[in-house]
């Protein structure tokens, strides 16, 4: 029986070389796992300080190769199945080689597998693949950057929310309190006309110097009044002028326009309000 000869096309050729590439790559890959997985055991035996000339005088390697190969081992050698190590490809490591692993150790564990299958990894050069992971990883820091802004942007908005809450209740209690001295200037107004009534009916009973001292007294409890008012007055215009500062203080590096637009007002306001005749009068 004839032996049948098989042409040796240019396509079988590369076939061949691809196949030997393949077997390459799983091998490389895997005895550097193995590598990284005895050299894990070696480090946990070597005493402390030693791990660096153990590794030159030993098995002639730098820290930072052994290291990679660790990694390695770490991220991939668990999922091998002893069955496999000796040289079945398992399904966790596809077709890569020893740098395109390692490149891969910048993806997550946990995103790693769908990283591989959202790309053409078999077709990527390690160039290609460096960058695809580059890209994955700057989206990533971008997207969490976005979410941290958002979250401290909820922050800010919750803060103002929280000040203007508090305003409100302050505003409500300074009306109740405007309300209540009204209330209060209101019933002494009526104290001093019923006073004043009486008056007027004790000057036709009485004598003289008594209803002199209740005039006095009359004209004290209207001074109170005044006096009274004119504290409200001072306490409301004192806590204005506090607060319309510390808004425009807040506002100045976010609107300056507006800060200094206020600013000048209210300035301009309080110089015509001191150049007042009122203040260079004595009594």
């Amino acid at each position: 029986m004839n032996d049948v000869m098989i042409e040796r096309t240019p396509h079988l050729i590369a076939a061949e070389i691809n196949l030997i590439k393949y077997q390459t790559n799983h091998i490389v890959l895997t005895n550097a796992i193995e590598i990284g997985r005895r050299l894990t055991e070696a480090k946990k035996r070597i005493p402390y300080g030693g791990w660096g000339k153990w590794l030159k005088e030993s098995v002639n390697y730098s820290q930072s190769t052994a290291e990679k190969m660790m990694r390695l081992y770490q991220a991939y050698g668990d999922k091998q199945p002893l069955a496999q190590r000796a040289g079945e490809q398992p399904q966790e490591i596809p077709n890569l080689s020893y740098t395109q692993a390692y490149i891969l150790l910048g993806v997550p564990e946990e995103e790693r597998k769908a990283f591989i299958a959202e790309i053409d990894i078999v077709g990527m050069s390690t160039r290609e693949l460096q960058k695809a992971v580059d890209e994955r990883t700057q989206a990533e820091q971008e997207k969490n950057k976005a979410l941290e802004q958002k979250a401290e942007l909820r922050q800010v908005l919750d803060d103002e929310k929280e000040k203007n809450e508090r305003l409100t209740e302050a505003n409500t209690n300074l009306s109740k309190n405007a309300q209540e001295l009204y209330n209060a200037n209101i019933e002494l107004e009526k104290k001093s006309g019923k006073q004043q009534n009486e008056l007027d009916s004790l000057k036709k009973s009485t004598s003289y110097d008594f209803v002199d001292r209740l005039r006095k007294d009359l004209d004290s409890a209207s001074v109170k009044v005044k006096s009274n008012k004119i504290a409200f007055l001072y306490e409301n215009l004192d806590r204005t002028i506090k607060e319309l500062k510390w808004e425009l203080e807040q506002i100045g590096a976010d609107d300056p326009d507006t800060f200094v637009a206020y600013k000048n007002n209210v300035y301009e306001s309080l110089i015509q309000w001191t150049r007042d005749t009122l203040w260079n009068k004595n009594y």
